[in-house]
């Protein structure tokens, strides 16, 4: 399973568990295998993988083609990992469930 938002964190969840994460920049990854798609993420379009902050000279106009890019490399890395391509019209007309994955699991559950 797989939440890649637009803009935003990104995270691949294995049985319950986050196999792999990152926060707003794809260098900065996290979870039990951070690195296992790396591969896939630079094929997607993703980059740098390396902290950039070495870079003073860093374009600032650069940011809103940046976001456009991110949500391409994102939905191709999120069909990558779940093996569902999210076309326009899929979004358009599929029915949404919403749910909250907690970071911990709960020591018990309420009963309703």
């Amino acid at each position: 399973m797989a939440n890649g938002s637009p803009v935003g964190p990104f995270y691949s969840y294995v049985d319950g568990y986050v196999r792999m994460s990152y926060d707003e920049e794809p260098y900065c990854r996290g979870g039990s295998h951070p690195d296992d798609l790396l591969d896939v993420m630079r094929k997607v379009g993703f980059g740098p993988m390396e902290d950039p902050d070495a870079d003073a000279d860093a374009d600032e106009d650069e940011d809103e083609d940046e976001v456009k890019s991110l949500t391409r490399a994102k939905s191709a890395l999120a069909h990558d990992v779940t093996g569902v391509r999210l076309t326009r019209r899929l979004l358009e007309t599929a029915e949404f469930t919403c749910g909250l994955v907690t970071k911990r699991p709960a020591v018990s559950w309420p009963r309703v």
